[in-house]
């Protein structure tokens, strides 16, 4: 899902158009259809979860550093789903957050904001709200130097995500529980505050070779839900016992 923000103030200033973007969400866990070879890794499933905030003005045509940071889900050979925190400034690699500095599991609510404060730096703080743990880094661009890691001003979108991260297409579609992302907001500069009721958001279905992934439907200003299709009246508690 992604909310825009139009800087009418494009061209005076250095600084990206949104500031801060924030959510908080259920780590979901993720099932494989029976008869799966999960010995097979291309048949393991990974799926991200996170907010992100990126400049839309870019000198580049289809270009778009950003800085995203949030939760990722994945299953082992046995089927068993296992979760991480990670941050990633677009266009390097994600990097994980060390366990000893943030543990995360299928089941938690965490809490993410994303703050951005120049082109250049900006900041992460996530909350595992079942543990009280907190995470909280300032973060720089992994190429600072280099203008292809500068986030863009003019406009701005906030993004929020589930991300299936894929090598080649796949006959298997992942199934996973309902990922309800709540408390949803985007700040821009100026401290103005913007939600679903400001009608510059749209959401994207994922889709694979035509088959739907993930649906969102939204629930009210600052809620929405995603679910799978094969998967939204899955309970993983009631599955386990």
């Amino acid at each position: 899902m992604n909310i825009k923000q139009t800087d009418n103030a494009q061209g005076t200033t250095k600084e990206p158009a949104i500031r801060t973007v924030s959510a908080g969400w259920n780590v979901p866990w993720m099932k494989a259809r029976p008869g799966v070879d999960l010995q097979r890794p291309e048949n393991r499933h990974l799926l991200a979860q996170w907010v992100g905030i990126l400049g839309n003005a870019c000198d580049k045509r289809d270009w778009y550093p950003f800085l995203q940071a949030g939760t990722a889900i994945k299953m082992d050979e046995k089927g068993t789903t296992t979760a991480y925190a990670w941050v990633e400034w677009f266009p390097a690699a994600s990097h994980s957050i060390p366990t000893e500095k943030f543990i995360v599991n299928p089941g938690d609510r965490i809490r993410v904001v994303v703050d951005v404060y120049t082109r250049i730096t900006g900041h992460v703080y996530m909350k595992n709200m079942r543990t009280g743990q907190a995470y909280d880094e300032d973060v720089t661009a992994d190429s600072p130097r280099d203008p292809r890691f500068s986030i863009c001003l003019g406009d701005g979108t906030a993004q929020f995500f589930q991300e299936w991260a894929i090598m080649d297409d796949r006959a298997d579609l992942p199934i996973f529980n309902n990922v309800t992302f709540s408390n949803v907001m985007a700040q821009d500069r100026r401290g103005k505050s913007f939600d679903f009721n400001m009608g510059t958001q749209d959401y994207w279905n994922m889709t694979d070779a035509d088959r739907q992934v993930a649906v969102p439907v939204e629930m009210n200003e600052n809620t929405f839900v995603l679910y799978s299709p094969e998967g939204i009246k899955w309970d993983p508690i009631k599955d386990r016992y």
